[in-house]
């Protein structure tokens, strides 16, 4: 058996080629809270540095199979090495596609990275940093939601914009803390979706983790 920093995407995720993107985005979320920093299942399984190869292996499988163009070109990818067919994933040939002739684009975490901000880029004006609330004390979650409430925003389009799944999204707006992932996960969440909302990134993203880690001191001590 591979180890699992060899393992092709669906099999690292255990989902079948033909998983929908929903399917993609729950098994993701279970891969992580698996294989997560504060896991206490995986806690003695692994060094901190195979830990970390294991959820940049993660992200990648995430973001490449929770975007269209980006999934086809790794199919494909797997069906030239011979291991997928394209039967499994409902393919009746390669025709005259530009991967088919040889032209496979590479798929890397760097690469999706760049295309993706730079399509947030164009969306999100650069000079804007708003505040959240000015004479709010703490960001809540009910705070979040109505600031993205209020710009017509659906959870859908901040997952498209960010990967971030909408299961994740929702436990951050409802502070189901017990269910969010490992804080400097957590961080970068916050960072993503403010940058989306064109509030202050470090307003949001400090009372949010200020809220998480009080109830973490008092509820998990």
């Amino acid at each position: 058996m591979k180890k699992l920093t060899e393992q092709d995407y669906y099999n690292l995720l255990d989902i079948s080629p033909k998983a929908s993107f929903e399917e993609v985005r729950s098994a993701y979320d279970q891969a992580m809270s698996i294989y997560s920093t504060d896991s206490i299942s995986t806690y003695t399984l692994f060094t901190q540095k195979e830990r970390d190869l294991i959820l940049s292996r993660l992200a990648e499988a995430y973001k490449t199979l929770t975007n269209s163009q980006l999934r086809k070109e790794y199919n494909h990818f797997l069906i030239e090495r011979g291991e997928l067919s394209p039967q499994e994933i409902g393919f009746s040939s390669l025709e005259d596609s530009d991967i088919a002739k040889g032209k496979l684009l590479e798929v890397s975490v760097e690469s999706l990275t760049q295309k993706q901000q730079k399509a947030k880029d164009e969306r999100v004006p650069s000079n804007k940093n708003l505040s959240l609330f000015d004479s709010q004390i703490s960001v809540t979650g009910k705070s979040i939601k109505t600031i993205r409430t209020s710009k017509e925003m659906s959870l859908e389009e901040i997952f498209k914009q960010t990967n971030i799944s909408r299961e994740t999204l929702e436990d951050i707006e409802e502070e189901r803390f017990e269910k969010l992932p490992a804080l400097v996960y957590l961080k970068g969440f916050l960072k993503a979706y403010a940058k989306i909302l064109q509030v202050n990134q470090t307003e949001m993203v400090d009372g949010y983790v200020k809220r998480y880690l009080e109830w973490k001191n008092t509820y998990q001590k």
